[in-house]
């Protein structure tokens, strides 16, 4: 057996057969004599073909080689061709023909030497541009990373069961308040923040994450060293192969200004519920005040001509609908003896006998200053004339309770399928004016 260990009689073609299925490409340079030797792989490497022409000079080289390695490539090729190193080991770029960059990795060594100096080389050249590509890509995906985590204000922890240890990295450490030179952690200076509202609920659902070593997710109140109260999402992980063994990573971010948003929104939309309740509240409150008299509450004359509008259609009122115009007795009396005050008090007191003793109207009216219009349904004469004369009774003795006692007249038309409402409206002015020249204190009948 020799030293190769049963790899045939010829060693030579062993390795080169190892080179050619490693895709080395070998270099072989004399620096006494400038001879320069260069397998096929070397010249694939490069996109060149064997036997073809190649820069004649390095500084011929130079120029098809990165503008960014080219210090490096200098600095190498010096020490060769001064014959200072025995080792080379270096990466840079070459062009190749077709404009496409090989990134190349050069190892080297010198073989022979003359008074202390290497006067001969030789060595390997790989083509790593895939290595390199590789390595960008996790590099900028590394950038990404940590741009996302730095922006998101996302830490990251770990904790292995089997060594009873914790790592924090140093957003994490700055989410908690944690100084960065505090090393080793102790192991419950996790638990020792957690808001004590939260304690229970957080580590009744750890206990359950970890007994099941499924993936579990937290949201839980942080109390800083400084006394600031944080919001935290925490998202944990088993690491089943970590190289340390099985261990628990997380993640925290601190969603502080996220629920500080969201409870600003929800006073906000709070607020603006309100407000729209309480212009929903305006607006009915408006919207009665325009159909209403604001002294008795009763329906005002905009609200009785939608009122007709809706019930004559065609200007006429159904045939048996009973109109009732009341008008105070002597109200202008009132007035002038004991003033305005005490005539609004009587006009309430008759609106609401008229509300009391007229359930069956469709609508009460203040048409005027002491007039009154009730609308009813379907009435017939003579019961609308026992109405009126109640209701006559019933405003008599709620103004006398008031100290003043006060009569009403009231004048009754009934409607048919020819006049038009504004011929019953007037049929019943004049019945109420009737029932005046009677006395007052009457019911007339049109």
């Amino acid at each position: 057996m020799d030293l190769l260990g049963n790899i045939g009689p010829d060693p030579n073609s062993y390795w080169q057969a190892v080179i050619t299925a490693a895709g080395l490409g070998v270099w072989d340079y004399d620096i006494k004599t400038g001879e320069k030797h260069y397998s096929r792989r070397w010249h694939e490497i490069r996109g060149l073909t064997p036997g073809g022409p190649l820069p004649e000079t390095d500084e011929a080289w130079y120029e098809v080689v990165h503008p960014d390695d080219l210090e490096v490539a200098r600095h190498y090729t010096t020490l060769i061709n001064e014959g200072r190193a025995d080792t080379v080991s270096f990466e840079y770029r070459e062009k190749k023909p077709d404009g496409e960059w090989v990134w190349i990795m050069c190892r080297g060594r010198a073989i022979a030497h003359e008074d202390g100096r290497a006067i001969r080389f030789v060595g390997v050249d790989t083509d790593i541009t895939a290595m390199k590509q590789t390595e960008d890509e996790r590099a900028l995906y590394s950038k990404q990373l940590e741009i996302a985590l730095t922006v998101g204000k996302i830490g990251i922890w770990q904790f292995n069961a089997e060594t009873n240890s914790v790592t924090w990295d140093r957003r994490l450490r700055q989410i908690y308040g944690i100084p960065f030179d505090l090393n080793p952690l102790p192991r419950d200076i996790w638990e020792n923040a957690i808001h004590p509202d939260d304690l229970e609920m957080v580590q009744e659902r750890t206990a359950w994450g970890q007994s099941q070593r499924e993936d579990y997710d937290l949201d839980y109140r942080i109390i800083r060293r400084d006394g600031a109260v944080r919001h935290i999402r925490s998202r944990v992980s088993l690491v089943e192969d970590g190289p340390a063994g099985p261990s628990f990573m997380g993640i925290n971010w601190d969603m502080t200004d996220d629920v500080q948003r969201s409870a600003q929104l929800e006073e906000a939309k709070r607020e603006a519920e309100e407000r729209l309740y309480q212009l929903s509240l305006a607006h009915k409150e408006l919207e009665y005040l325009s159909n209403h008299d604001p002294l008795t509450g009763l329906h005002n004359r905009r609200s009785l001509r939608s009122y007709l509008s809706d019930l004559c259609p065609d200007g006429r009122a159904p045939r048996g609908t009973g109109f009732l115009l009341f008008d105070v007795d002597r109200f202008k009396r009132v007035n002038d003896r004991f003033g305005h005050a005490m005539g609004d008090e009587m006009i309430e007191c008759v609106a609401k006998a008229l509300q009391e003793k007229l359930p069956e109207a469709g609508i009460i009216a203040r048409t005027g200053g002491d007039e009154f219009l009730a609308v009813v349904i379907e009435g017939d004469a003579n019961r609308l004339v026992d109405l009126g004369l109640a209701a006559i009774e019933h405003a008599r003795q709620q103004t006398r309770s008031q100290g003043e006692e006060m009569t009403v007249s009231v004048g009754i038309a009934m409607a048919d399928d020819v006049a038009s409402i504004s011929d019953v409206l007037t049929w019943a002015d004049r019945a109420m004016y009737k029932a005046k020249l009677m006395g007052g204190a009457v019911a007339a009948v049109a």
